[in-house]
């Protein structure tokens, strides 16, 4: 079984049941309890009662005046919160009983399933497996294996168990036992740290559990989350964002929990209560930036840094949505945000900074107030490509001259021209939600030489240079050099995009017509498309573009 680390919860006192926090050997004591538990049940589903009554000590308590709370001390185990509920019912009901009151978690034949709780999977498979080896040899030795069974579980039972007192540094003997395992989330070597510092403190652990803790024991927490090619379960992350959001600082994922320890020294709080209360406050808004829904500005913000890949920017978030400022300047600063990294994206600028640049900000309003004039002032110092703000000549220029397709990931790409599209419609155009299947179309074709002839009507060889003169290889150049512009870029459907393909003009102007894009109409509506068309189009998707990401200056403010 391996060794247990226990602590008393408090000093020994006469006439009451003795209790003990388990620092490391939860997880192997709750399996081992369930397992017990199932076979109990199947004992008494098989009338083998004596099996049954042998393994009832095992998982209660015996009554008596020592208990002077029988709904908590009557279990030997007394799980977290999130579990506890459950593991009673494990415990108290038979299998008629579970699929009465789970009756979601099993199928009509009364098989579970793949979806229900993972601590009711644990139970019935290790009841059906008991049951299929204890009925195998036939009803004459039922209760023989039965037996057997029971014996092999606990007959050579082997625990190593270590009992600390106050003066034990439980953290750190449980690090040591853990350091050449699989390492556990460092959420888990905080979740101890706290409960061993509160019961130091004489705080009340079991309500911090259920009124802080809780929270925190959601399957949400425990799913995994990917950051690059960092893969952990989301509440490590949540911690790193949380962390950073507090301190101003960066938290390597390696160095969490010595992190938090270093927080939670140098913030003194004056107990667990309030240092768990900080960590929660931050919880909801992590929750709304990997899962948004509805239309407020924080989840439009989360929808965007998710498709930027900006998580980096979450401890920013952090701060702004904790803050006492007003709802429109959260708007502000959240569109800001968005601002800085889509125009660095058009402008072909780096986010390799992000995380320094958006802790920068956090420090800037941790000393002078959550406002657009703090994000402002961050920026204010910092003009080198890597960090800079892109004005909006910058935006203009990038938007005319570079390409865009190939260079921008084509998912984000997308993004940009929806919100373009977005941007172009008036009160006037129908309200229509733009299709999940729309894909980037050139309009000018990547290979155009077959259907788009040059100004003097010739057509251009294959390698664009063989019996050019030196005009039409100027023209040539030029095309090729916008043809991967914003200005030649629209979306359709992915039905009717392929076949559009290297077609003329006139082919794509009747497909564009029908559209409901008003971006396709305004390119429907001219007699031809040339560089010239190219390049006003982009215009006009600049000046767009300046009205919906703004750029920063001293007049930032929520309008």
């Amino acid at each position: 079984m391996g060794a247990l680390l226990v602590i008393p919860r408090g000093a020994y006192s006469f006439g009451r049941m003795e209790v003990l926090d388990v620092v490391d050997g939860q997880q192997r004591l709750m399996t081992f309890e369930i397992l017990l538990a199932a076979l109990r049940e199947l004992a008494r589903a098989l009338g083998q009662d004596q099996v049954a009554d042998l393994l009832d000590p095992l998982l209660l308590n015996t009554e008596g005046p020592q208990m002077q709370d029988r709904r908590i001390e009557r279990y030997k185990l007394h799980p977290t919160a999130y579990d506890r509920s459950l593991y009673r019912d494990l415990v108290d009901l038979d299998l008629d009983g579970l699929r009465t009151k789970y009756p979601n978690a099993f199928y009509k034949n009364g098989s579970i399933k793949e979806e229900a709780l993972l601590p009711l999977r644990a139970w019935a498979f290790l009841r059906t497996e008991a049951e299929s080896f204890v009925n195998s040899a036939g009803t004459e030795k039922v209760a023989q294996r039965l037996n057997a069974l029971s014996a092999a579980v606990l007959e050579d039972f082997r625990v190593i168990v270590i009992t600390l007192d106050e003066r034990d540094d439980a953290q750190v003997i449980f690090e040591t036992l853990n350091s050449s395992g699989e390492p556990l989330a460092a959420m888990d070597l905080v979740r101890n740290d706290v409960f061993h510092r509160a019961t130091r403190g004489g705080e009340d652990v079991e309500a911090l559990m259920e009124r802080r803790w809780s929270a925190f024991e959601e399957p949400f927490w425990k799913e995994p989350g990917t950051r690059g090619r960092i893969k952990k379960p989301r509440i490590d992350f949540f911690l790193s964002d949380t962390l950073a959001a507090e301190t101003g600082s960066e938290i390597l994922l390696t160095e969490l929990y010595a992190g938090y320890k270093s927080f939670v020294t140098k913030r003194k709080f004056a107990s667990v209560d309030a240092e768990l209360e900080t960590l929660l406050r931050h919880a909801p808004t992590y929750r709304k930036l990997v899962q948004p829904n509805g239309d407020g500005a924080l989840s439009n913000l989360a929808r965007q840094l998710t498709v930027f890949d900006v998580s980096t920017a979450y401890p920013l978030v952090f701060v702004i949505e904790a803050s006492n400022t007003s709802e429109e300047e959260k708007a502000a600063l959240y569109d800001l945000i968005v601002s800085y990294v889509v125009r660095r994206t058009l402008c072909g600028l780096t986010g390799k900074n992000y995380n320094k640049v958006f802790l920068r900000i956090v420090s800037q309003m941790q000393a002078h107030g959550v406002s657009c004039a703090s994000l402002v002032a961050a920026f204010s110092a910092s003009d080198g490509d890597a960090v800079r703000f892109p004005n909006d000549v910058e935006l203009r220029k990038q938007i005319l001259e570079r390409r865009q397709y190939g260079n921008v990931q084509q998912q984000r790409l997308r993004h940009i021209l929806c919100e373009l599209e977005r941007a172009a419609r008036d009160r006037f155009d129908e309200a229509t939600t733009l299709p999940d299947d729309l894909t980037i179309e050139h309009v000018l074709p990547d290979s155009w030489m077959e259907h788009w002839p040059l100004p003097d009507n010739t057509s251009a060889p294959t390698d664009l240079r063989t019996g050019m003169t030196e005009v039409q290889l100027t023209i040539i150049a030029t095309r090729e050099a916008l043809k991967h512009t914003l200005g030649n870029l629209t979306l359709l459907t992915d039905a009717r995009n392929p076949s559009l393909g290297n077609l003329n003009f006139d082919t794509k102007r009747d497909a564009l017509h029908g559209s409901l894009l008003k971006l396709n109409h305004e390119i429907a509506d001219l007699p031809c498309w040339t560089e010239d068309s190219i390049r006003v189009r982009a215009g006009r998707l600049a000046d767009l573009a300046i009205k919906i990401w703004p750029q920063i200056s001293a007049d930032s403010r929520p309008t």
